[in-house]
């Protein structure tokens, strides 16, 4: 897979990640984080398993170690994250994850791998744009919520690292599918303490299931499969590079579909501006012009 082709791939999963919200959107408030995340990757791991039966005939114990590892820091990643939601502002949370273009530098270093010049220049770029589409509140950051959050983003940022590892020796589909049956199994039994009804405490309704299939499909079983492909051939600062781009395709989809969107992305000079320094920033990253002396 060339670099261009990569690339499309990642901005491919930002895409199906950012236009999530029209679909969560219409998901009831009742439903739990527990019952959201078995039933979305349940559903992907039905899905994935009975495409790719044949294929999962051959997979290894690494494989399983492996996917049981990642889903370990998936599901970790996003119950800490929700927990920090819950106490700290949306625009100081989404702040705070966007550190994870900072953390994986740092946590790469351990394993003598330097960012280049360009990788540091387009970070700090990136940085600056993110405060500017944030609008985060600093008082707000003077709680427990801050904490959660920041665990969140190293749990990100660790699971970016362990994916560039295990898929570069591992079966990358193989790897996609087993995490997302590993997750839905952890999200069920989390789900099984909170509500020992689960699946029969919920309302079913047309809106409820068309959502979690969508949701199921793309932000799940394409996106964590096309993951795990992209990080086969990507380092993963640029994983991380690309998906600092969220903001940008988040707002160009407020544009295009405002109504889905009013409630949580407004189009303000701030925003724009922001927008088009963490797009230039991204090319800074993705280019090597800056040349570092040793």
């Amino acid at each position: 897979m060339s670099k261009t082709e990569n690339n499309i791939l990642l901005f491919s999963i930002t895409l199906c990640w950012s236009a999530s919200y029209i679909f969560i959107k219409n998901l009831p408030q009742e439903l739990s984080s527990f019952a959201y995340l078995t039933m979305t990757t349940g559903i992907a791991a039905a899905i994935l398993t009975a495409v790719f039966w044949k294929r999962m005939l051959k997979i290894r114990k690494g494989t399983l170690k492996s996917s049981l590892f990642l889903s370990f820091l998936l599901t970790a990643m996003l119950l800490v994250e929700k927990k920090g939601l819950e106490l700290i502002p949306s625009s100081n949370a989404s702040f705070l994850m966007s550190l994870t273009i900072l953390i994986v530098p740092a946590l790469l270093l351990i394993y003598k791998k330097k960012p280049s010049a360009n990788n540091i220049a387009g970070a700090g770029i990136i940085l600056l744009g993110i405060c500017l589409t944030s609008r985060f509140a600093l008082s707000a950051f003077l709680n427990m919520g801050t904490l959660f959050v920041l665990l969140s983003c190293l749990c990100s940022s660790v699971y970016i690292i362990a994916a560039d590892r295990f898929t570069k020796r591992e079966d990358p589909l193989l790897i996609g599918i087993m995490q997302m049956v590993f997750t839905a199994l952890s999200g069920f039994v989390l789900w099984l303490f909170e509500n020992p009804a689960t699946f029969a405490s919920v309302g079913y309704t047309k809106e409820l299931l068309s959502s979690v299939f969508i949701l199921a499909f793309f932000t799940k079983a394409y996106a964590y499969i096309a993951l795990m492909f992209s990080q086969k051939y990507a380092d993963p600062f640029r994983v991380t590079i690309i998906a600092s781009t969220e903001p940008v395709v988040t707002l160009m989809l407020a544009a295009m579909i405002p109504v889905a969107y009013s409630s949580r992305e407004k189009l303000t000079v701030s925003s724009l501006a922001g927008a088009v320094i963490i797009a230039a920033g991204a090319v800074v990253a993705g280019t090597s012009f800056i040349k570092r002396k040793d």
